[in-house]
C-alpha cells in the first residue's frame, strides 16, 4: 500500500513539474499593411493616389482634415517577443506623391516634387 502512495505521489509531482517547462503556443500577429522593401522600390515621387493605391493597397490611417496625406504602419510579433514596427508616411499635392517619409524609402530618388 505505501509503494502504490509513493509511486502516485511520485507520478503526481512528475506531472505537476512538466507544467513548468512547456509553454503555450503564441501565433505571430501580424497587423496594419505589409510594407516592404520591394513595394517600396517602385514608389516614385508624381505617382497618382490610385497609382500608389494599387502598389501598396489601402492606407491604415488618412487624415481627416487632408486627404493628401496617407499614413501606412505594419507591426508584427513573433512568439510573443518584441513588436517591430515599420511606418510609411506619404503625402500628395494635386493628385501627384510629393514626399516619402519612413524608414523604408525608394533606392532611387529625385527628392520631393515640387509644383
Amino acid at each position: 500500500m505505501k509503494k502504490i502512495i509513493i509511486k502516485i505521489t511520485i507520478l503526481i509531482f512528475c506531472l505537476s513539474i512538466t507544467g513548468c517547462f512547456l509553454r503555450p503556443y503564441v501565433p505571430t500577429i501580424q497587423q496594419g499593411n505589409i510594407i516592404d522593401q520591394s513595394a517600396i522600390t517602385k514608389l516614385h515621387y508624381g505617382m497618382n493616389k490610385e497609382q500608389v493605391y494599387s502598389l501598396l493597397g489601402g492606407p491604415v490611417l488618412v487624415d481627416v482634415f487632408n486627404n493628401d496625406y496617407w499614413t501606412y504602419v505594419y507591426t508584427k510579433q513573433v512568439n510573443g517577443g518584441k513588436i517591430t514596427k515599420k511606418s510609411l508616411n506619404l503625402n500628395f499635392r494635386d493628385n501627384k506623391l510629393a514626399t516619402i517619409n519612413g524608414k523604408l524609402k525608394p533606392l532611387k530618388t529625385k527628392g520631393p516634387v515640387s509644383f
